[in-house]
C-alpha cells in the first residue's frame, strides 16, 4: 500500500488540518416583518417590516467574516409564495457573496420553503444545494484548498415533507467509514430516540425556542476530562478509500456522542419571542467533541417588565418608574432597537382602575413614546398591562345580589375552561351570527352528523392562543364587575387589598 493512501497517513493529515467550521441558522422568516405590535413607531415602519432581512444579513456577514466552510439552513428561510421578488434577490444576493468566498450552502426546506415551491424564474448559484423533500441526499465536503480529494465530512439532508410532516430519522445514514456526520432536516424530534443512529450531529429548524440535546455523553478520565475519540484505525475518510475497511466496522463501534440542536431564530418578530435571537456558529475539532457557540444576530430584542407599586403610589410614581427603568435597559442593550412590554402590579384602587380603562395607559404610553422613541436606536414601549388577581375572595361569590350572579357566571367558565363561551344567543338576531363570528374565541368545525338524513353540525374548538385570551377576558370582566356593580364593595375590596399590602410590608420590615 502507497504510504501516501495508508490509513495511519490519512489520519494524521485529518489532525494536521485545522477544524471544519461552519454556521447552522433556520427560521429566517424573510418575508415576514414585525408582529404584535399594535401600534408602531410610524418613522420607523420600514425600518421594523425589514428585521428579518437585517437580521439575515449578520448572519451571513458573520458566515463570511469567520470564514467558514459551509452555512447549514434548518428550513423556514422563505415563503417563496408570500415573498416579492425583493425578498428572493436579496436571499439570492447573500448567496453570491457566499460564492464568491468559496463557501457552499446546504439548505432543508421547512414548513414554509419546500424546494418545490422556488420559483424557476429565480435561478439559486450553484454554491446552494437545496434538499428535495421526498429522498435523503448525501454530499461530502471537501475543504477547496486542502489539494487533497479526502472529504472532511458528510452532510446528509432532507427538506420536510409536507404531507408525512414527520422526520423519518432511520432513513439518514451514517458514514460507513466513520467520517463526522451531520444530518439537515426540519421539525420535531425526541433527541433520546435517536441513540443508536450514529449521526453526530442533528442541524433541526422549525421551532422559535434555541435548544441543545447531548446524547451519549462521552465518558470522563480520572481527570475529570472528557477521553479523547480514536479514530477507527482503518480509516480513509470516504468511499472511494473504504478498500480496505471491514464491513460493518461502523455499526460494530458503540453508539457514540450527539448533538441534537435548533439554532431559534435569527430575530425576534413578536412578544412571544423574548430576548433577542441568533446562529450557531460550530467548531468540528478532530477526535473531540463539537464547540457550538451562539452569536447574536437580531437588531431588535423584545422585553418583558414587571413594575410593582404600593397602595399609595400614583400615577406620578409610575412615569417615574418606567423612565427610570427604560433608561437602565437602554444602557444595558446600546446594540439593539428595544420593544418594552410593561406589566404593572398594584392594588386594586382608583390607579388600577384608571390604568385598566385605557385612558390613563395610552397617555402614558404616548408619553413614553415621544421621550424615547425618536433615538437612533429605537425604544418603544409597545403596551402597558395591568395585573389582576385570579380570583376574589369568596365572601364575593356567595351573596345574592345581582354582582354575586355575574361573578357566579364568570367563575363558572374560569373553573370549566374547556367550556366555550357562545355569544350568538345573547346577542340581537340580525346580527348575532356575523358579530359573534368576530367575538368568538374560538373556531367553528364541521363535524359528520349521527345519520345520513341529518346535516352537518358543527361545534366550536379552542387553540391555546384563544383559550390564553378567554381567560385573560374573564379575569378582567371579574373586576369590571366589581368596579360597575359593586358600588361600596369595590371601595371597601380597595381598601381591604392596601391594608394587606400595608401589613406585608410590615412584616417585610420586621425581617
Amino acid at each position: 500500500m502507497n504510504s501516501v493512501s495508508s490509513p495511519a497517513f490519512q489520519q494524521s493529515l485529518q489532525r494536521a488540518r485545522p477544524p471544519v467550521r461552519f454556521v447552522h441558522a433556520s427560521d429566517l422568516h424573510l418575508d415576514r416583518g414585525i408582529e404584535g405590535v399594535v401600534e408602531g413607531p410610524p418613522h420607523w415602519e420600514q425600518r421594523l417590516w425589514d428585521i428579518s432581512q437585517r437580521a439575515a444579513e449578520r448572519l451571513f456577514e458573520k458566515a463570511l467574516a469567520e470564514n467558514v466552510d459551509f452555512l447549514l439552513l434548518s428550513g423556514d428561510v422563505l415563503d417563496a409564495n408570500l415573498a416579492g421578488p425583493g425578498t428572493l434577490l436579496f436571499l439570492i444576493g447573500q448567496f453570491e457573496l457566499l460564492a464568491e468566498a468559496g463557501i457552499n450552502v446546504y439548505w432543508a426546506g421547512g414548513e414554509f420553503d419546500s424546494p418545490d415551491d422556488w420559483p424557476s424564474a429565480f435561478p439559486l448559484p450553484g454554491n446552494v444545494f437545496h434538499f428535495p423533500s421526498n429522498s435523503i441526499q448525501e454530499y461530502y465536503f471537501h475543504r477547496l484548498d486542502s489539494g487533497s480529494s479526502v472529504p472532511l465530512a458528510k452532510i446528509v439532508g432532507m427538506s420536510r415533507n409536507q404531507v408525512k410532516r414527520s422526520i423519518r430519522t432511520t432513513e439518514f445514514s451514517q458514514d460507513p467509514g466513520g467520517l463526522f456526520t451531520i444530518a439537515v432536516t426540519n421539525g420535531d424530534v425526541e433527541p433520546e430516540s435517536l441513540s443508536n443512529r450514529r449521526i453526530d450531529y442533528w442541524a433541526l429548524g422549525g421551532t422559535a425556542k434555541r435548544s441543545t440535546f447531548l446524547g451519549n455523553p462521552r465518558k470522563k478520565g480520572l481527570d475529570g476530562k472528557p477521553i479523547t475519540l480514536e479514530p477507527p484505525d482503518d480509516l480513509a475518510g470516504a468511499p472511494s478509500h473504504l478498500a480496505g475497511t471491514p464491513a460493518g466496522k461502523r455499526k460494530d463501534l458503540p453508539p457514540g456522542p450527539y448533538i441534537v440542536h435548533y439554532p431559534g431564530p435569527p430575530v425576534g418578530r413578536s412578544p412571544k419571542e423574548i430576548g433577542g435571537g441568533g446562529a450557531t456558529l460550530v467548531e468540528i475539532p478532530w477526535g473531540d467533541d463539537p464547540i457550538l457557540t451562539f452569536f447574536p444576530t437580531a437588531p431588535l430584542r423584545w422585553i418583558n417588565d414587571q413594575i410593582t407599586l404600593g397602595p399609595n403610589d400614583n400615577a406620578e410614581k409610575l412615569v417615574d418608574e418606567l423612565r427610570r427603568r427604560i433608561k437602565n435597559h437602554r444602557t444595558a442593550q446600546t446594540d439593539y432597537d428595544l420593544m418594552i412590554n410593561w406589566f404593572v402590579d398594584l392594588p386594586p384602587g382608583t390607579l388600577a382602575s384608571n390604568l385598566r380603562r385605557g385612558s390613563l395607559a395610552n397617555e402614558i404610553l404616548t408619553e413614553l413614546r415621544a421621550l424615547y422613541g425618536k433615538e437612533e436606536k429605537l425604544t418603544w414601549s409597545a403596551s402597558l398591562t395591568v395585573l389582576l388577581p385570579d380570583a376574589l375572595p369568596s365572601a364575593y361569590y356567595e351573596q345574592q345580589t345581582i354582582l354575586g350572579d355575574f361573578l357566579r357566571s364568570v367563575k363558572h367558565f374560569q373553573t370549566n375552561s374547556r367550556e366555550i363561551i357562545d355569544l350568538e344567543a345573547y346577542l340581537p338576531k340580525e346580527h348575532g351570527e356575523p358579530l359573534a363570528e368576530q367575538l368568538l374565541l374560538a373556531s367553528k368545525v364541521e363535524v359528520d352528523a349521527e345519520s345520513p338524513e341529518e346535516p352537518p353540525k358543527t361545534r366550536l374548538v379552542q387553540n391555546p392562543e384563544q383559550a390564553d385570551a378567554q381567560c385573560r377576558i374573564l379575569r378582567e370582566a371579574t373586576f369590571i364587575g366589581l368596579e360597575l356593580l359593586g358600588g361600596d364593595q369595590f371601595k371597601h375590596f380597595a381598601r381591604e387589598s392596601r391594608a394587606v399590602a400595608r401589613i406585608g410590608e410590615e412584616d417585610e420590615d420586621e425581617k
